[in-house]
């Protein structure tokens, strides 16, 4: 998607931009904490509307960080067992959480977009659709009698046709599956994932599916822009803006931006909040490039594939952890030395993730100065 065109005049200011994120931070739910009694983890996913969720670990994190009362991996798990949370390919060509209300919706307004997302890679793979009807039937009877991990379906589909289908092409025929939402993720068998069959579910209008989405994403990240939805769910920017204009939302004029939120501005997070964010969070599930207070110049690449760690919604470095039989140990590595209160926060945040693992946390302060900030 090509870069943010704001106009000098348009562009907020550093101090602008920590004040939006400051109520972002409420509104992603890393402000104040939800009560675990307050619907616990489908809460938090039905809220955002839905969780990036390839990396299996982390994006469990970045749910269970929500809650205020300690939650941990088994958890989240557990959602995903019992099928109030799923687990599918929707918005972009990769993975998310999402709760079962909002599937088929999402689905509808952003499945043409994924297939087309795919095209020109399944075409390069010589990958023939003329054989998914036939194939989702091998794999819709087959999960009749119950959830099965994709090995487990790639040997079904081999018995029926007489020959092994090639794993990239068993990957195409679900996560094509997923798209016509005849399966989503069942529970986990070991450290192994399953599909599940789905029931049959309500149809929806296009429009009113991109209308249904542009809410569901504005009140779990706003303030934000209509270019914002657009990004989040591959939308044509058009689309996204009427979606944005048909949703009854609020819109604020701030800092030279048209925003959106779903009722007034969010309360700000409290001043000194700090987090250990998962990878991919969905406070960063916005198209900021534009914004130089949060591009980072010099920031190093790896911060995005291990976690940011964010103050105030700014980012401020970046964390990775290794696991051990007993222990994690955390390492922070900040743009610039930490005063103690935030060093504090950054305690309580690996005492908090220690509880999400099951292993006792140690924070190891990395170099300072990693990154610059803009």
């Amino acid at each position: 998607m090509p870069a943010r065109q704001d106009t000098a005049a348009t562009m907020p200011t550093t101090s602008e931009v920590r004040d939006l994120q400051r109520a972002r931070l409420t509104s992603v739910g890393l402000g104040a904490l939800r009560p675990a009694d307050d619907g616990g983890v489908p809460a938090v996913v039905g809220r955002l509307g839905a969780v990036q969720a390839q990396e299996l670990h982390s994006s469990a994190w970045g749910v269970a960080q929500r809650l205020a009362d300690p939650t941990t991996l088994a958890d989240v798990q557990a959602a995903l067992a019992d099928g109030t949370v799923l687990r599918t390919h929707v918005l972009r060509p990769t993975w998310h959480y999402v709760v079962p209300e909002d599937l088929a919706p999402l689905m509808t307004a952003t499945a043409h977009r994924v297939r087309r997302a795919m095209a020109s890679t399944e075409r390069s793979y010589g990958f023939d659709h003329a054989l998914l009807p036939r194939r989702h039937a091998v794999v819709a009877d087959a999960l009749a009698a119950g959830p099965l991990t994709r090995k487990e379906l790639g040997a079904v589909l081999a018995e029926a046709e007489g020959a092994p289908v090639r794993a990239w092409d068993l990957g195409q025929v679900m996560m094509h599956a997923e798209l016509d939402l005849l399966v989503a993720s069942g529970p986990m068998r070991g450290k192994q994932p399953t599909y599940r069959l789905l029931p049959e579910q309500k149809t929806w209008d296009e429009d009113e599916a991109r209308v249904h989405l542009a809410r569901a994403y504005v009140r779990g990240h706003g303030p934000c822009r209509a270019e914002d939805v657009a990004w989040w769910a591959t939308l044509t920017k058009a689309d996204a803006r009427a979606a944005v204009a048909d949703a009854g939302l609020t819109r604020h004029e701030v800092a030279g931006l048209t925003l959106w939120t779903d009722g007034d501005l969010p309360e700000p997070a409290p001043s000194g909040t700090v987090r250990l964010l998962s990878v991919y969070d969905e406070l960063f599930c916005h198209d900021f490039r534009g914004w130089p207070s949060l591009t980072r110049d010099g920031m190093p690449n790896r911060w995005l594939f291990t976690g940011l760690v964010v103050a105030d919604g700014m980012i401020a470095g970046g964390w990775s952890r290794v696991l051990r039989s007993r222990t994690v140990e955390i390492t922070v590595e900040l743009t610039d030395e930490p005063s103690p209160r935030v060093w504090s926060a950054l305690e309580q945040e690996a005492a908090r993730y220690g509880q999400f693992c099951g292993l006792e946390p140690s924070l190891v302060r990395g170099e300072v100065g990693k990154g610059t900030i803009g």
